[in-house]
C-alpha cells in the first residue's frame, strides 16, 4: 500500500497504511450522532499525539476525512435512491 499511496510531504514512508487505518474512524464520525463530538476528540488527540511524539498526525487527519467523506456520500444515497 505505501509503494502505491504516496505524499511528498511524508518522510517517513507510511502514508498508504497510515490513511486506510484511519478511514473507519471517519466513516463512523459521519454518522450524524456522532459527528461533532468525534471530530474535535479526534482532532484533539491527534494535535496532542503529534505535539508528544510527532509522528505527523496529519497523515491520521487526512485517513480520517477521507473515511468521512466516504461516510457522507454513503449516508446521501442511502437518502436519496433508498428511502425515497
Amino acid at each position: 500500500i505505501n509503494r502505491r499511496i504516496t505524499h511528498n510531504r511524508d518522510a517517513a514512508g507510511d502514508f498508504g497504511i497510515r490513511m486506510f487505518m484511519h478511514i473507519p474512524i471517519g466513516i463512523i464520525m459521519s454518522i450524524p450522532i456522532f459527528s461533532w463530538g468525534l471530530i474535535y476528540l479526534f482532532k484533539f488527540y491527534e494535535q496532542n499525539e503529534d505535539a508528544h511524539s510527532v509522528d505527523e498526525a496529519w497523515k491520521d487527519v487526512f485517513g480520517s476525512m477521507v473515511g468521512y467523506i466516504i461516510g457522507m456520500i454513503i449516508q446521501i444515497y442511502v437518502l436519496c435512491f433508498v428511502l425515497f
